[in-house]
């Protein structure tokens, strides 16, 4: 087995992720200064008004399906493609 030179540098993070928040501490915020781009947008979310649509995970059809440990319910008929590639069944 070959010995390997220690070459960490202590002031650097063990991962790119370590930045205290997995020990309940806050992370460290970018305090760079925003792009022009992202300027841009930032301002085009602010003025951005009305509400959002809701998040279908907030619906009582997913929370129902949680709660059994079901599959989601589908709009689609079951089995309907609608491709004209549907299989046929017969008995001969």
């Amino acid at each position: 087995m070959s010995e390997q030179s220690d070459t960490s540098d202590s002031t650097l993070p063990d991962t790119a992720m370590a930045t205290g928040n997995d020990q309940g501490e806050f992370g460290h915020p970018d305090s760079r200064p925003l792009a022009e781009d992202e300027r841009k947008l930032l301002k085009k979310l602010q003025k951005a008004k009305g509400e959002a649509e809701p998040a279908v995970e907030d619906s009582p059809e997913v929370a129902a399906a949680v709660a059994d440990d079901a599959p989601l319910p589908s709009a689609q008929v079951a089995g309907g493609n609608d491709d004209g590639l549907d299989a046929r069944f017969t008995d001969r």
